[in-house]
């Protein structure tokens, strides 16, 4: 048996430990820094309410194959629920008018053509422009596509003919809740990667899956459970403060207490951590370092309203907002939670503020403001019911795929002896999201156990994710 050490308890850093350990030949330990384990996905427990709220409104999508694959291995099925018809609805809090997108039965990428067609945010002229991006998109080579990096997804949208109005509303929209970056700085191969990958791709792929509990609950109850169980040691509240080098690979790391050795070093850290930990090697390191301290994030904001009544419809799931630069989205709570809320807060609504950062100086008070003036004005009576609105910020929430940013992603192997890196800055074609540092994961355990993996298979020996009408897994 072989010995690897896991540095970082993110979504990363679990897949990596999970498969090895899985594979039979290596013994994992993994260190978190942090009393709990997630990363960057947690939770935080309202001190007034007792609720544990998450970090930022999550969601997941049909097409996540090895999110789903992970949390299929953990048996945290009922942790989610799936839509079984993709339906996402856009609201003009300033006219009170709701349009849907869903898909049909027609073929992609033509699935969602019907919706479109009737969807009453965009023109006539805005519809027709789009047919010509979405049968270039569904055509392009990935050649093609990494061939964009260093332009803005706007700049080629506009290039190709689109409208301002169907850049703002619908283009930009997808970008904004998927990349969490602005269409004006977005890379275009990123964005076209989304888009080919997901909305164009099958009918289904995006599906949205809600989480029917807190995050950090899955994470310290099914996630910790399966990690345990399959033979992972784990160092909660553990920082890893210098990676050893022997002179010739790195084989070992040192925390505040003791020192542990291993064969090999995951490092499945945020990038400005890992560059804190292997800036210290430079001579070794240097090259990735460089790339490293190029590479930055984008914030978002979590913003929750709770409310001792409630105030929308019981069917009511979520919308997203139409020229809203804030408060982009609204996701009620109460449709997707298992469990009723406590005794106290009848309606919970989540608002997830993506590419936050020109947002991040506001105080929470100016940002509560904002949140009571849009949400009046889809429901008006609000304020009565409202107990108090939760303000969470978070601005190292992702790696920024802004353009340009894809020659500044590493390999999982870099060549230095005894080291593999994971993280959703690593390449494997995906944006930052929950999808990708599983991928990172997986790539870093495929390169230990000498296996030709490609990302685009399902991890081999863990349940295949869900398709519609999968009986292990719970509907909306």
């Amino acid at each position: 048996m072989r010995n690897a050490i896991v540095v970082g308890g993110g979504l990363a850093g679990i897949s990596a430990a999970l498969a090895l350990q899985d594979s039979g030949s290596w013994n994992v330990k993994l260190f978190e820094a942090r009393k709990h384990l997630g990363g960057r996905v947690s939770s935080i427990k309202d001190p007034e309410t007792k609720m544990l709220l998450d970090n930022c409104q999550h969601a997941c999508f049909r097409v996540y194959d090895h999110f789903l694959q992970l949390i299929g291995r953990c048996k945290a099925e009922n942790s989610i629920n799936f839509q079984q018809k993709t339906i996402v609805n856009f609201t003009n809090p300033n006219t009170g008018i709701t349009g849907s997108l869903y898909d049909s039965k027609l073929k992609p990428p033509n699935h969602m053509v019907k919706s479109i067609l009737k969807f009453p945010h965009l023109s006539f002229k805005d519809k027709i422009a789009m047919r010509k991006v979405v049968k270039k998109l569904s055509k392009m080579t990935e050649d093609e596509r990494k061939s964009l990096d260093d332009i803005s997804f706007e700049e080629w949208l506009k290039n190709n003919g689109q409208t301002q109005n169907s850049i703002d509303v619908f283009w930009g929209f997808f970008v904004l809740a998927a990349l969490n970056i602005s269409i004006t700085e977005a890379s275009a191969s990123q964005a076209a990667f989304l888009f080919r990958k997901g909305l164009f791709s099958n009918n289904d792929s995006f599906d949205v899956g809600a989480f029917t509990e807190d995050l950090s609950f899955i994470f310290e109850n099914q996630i910790y459970k399966t990690l345990i169980e399959s033979g992972v040691e784990i160092y909660k509240s553990t920082k890893v403060n210098s990676l050893i080098w022997n002179g010739e690979k790195f084989d070992g790391v040192e925390t505040s207490k003791e020192k542990f050795n291993a064969d090999t070093i995951i490092l499945a850290t945020p990038h400005h951590i890992a560059y804190r930990l292997l800036k210290k090697n430079n001579e070794i390191t240097n090259f990735i370092c460089k790339k490293m301290e190029k590479m930055e994030y984008n914030g978002i904001i979590g913003i929750h309203g709770l409310y001792t009544k409630k105030i929308t419809n019981d069917d009511f799931h979520f919308t997203a907002l139409v020229n809203e630069p804030i408060i982009q989205m609204v996701f009620n709570r109460n449709f997707e939670l298992k469990d009723d809320l406590n005794s106290e807060i009848e309606q919970w609504l989540s608002v997830p503020v993506s590419y936050a950062d020109s947002y991040l100086d506001y105080s929470n008070h100016e940002i509560q403001e904002e949140y009571k003036k849009v949400i009046a004005k889809i429901w008006p009576d609000h304020s009565k019911f409202l107990r108090k609105i939760v303000v969470i910020k978070t601005p190292k929430a992702t790696f920024s795929t802004k353009k340009g940013s894809t020659k500044l992603r590493l390999k999982s192997d870099e060549g230095i002896p005894g080291l593999r890196l994971c993280g959703d800055y690593i390449d494997n074609n995906w944006p930052s999201t929950m999808e990708s540092a599983v991928i990172s994961g997986l790539m870093a355990a495929s390169n230990l156990l000498d296996e030709n993996w490609n990302s685009e298979e399902l991890w081999k020996n863990w349940p295949k994710p869900p398709k519609r009408g999968d009986s292990n897994w719970n509907t909306l």
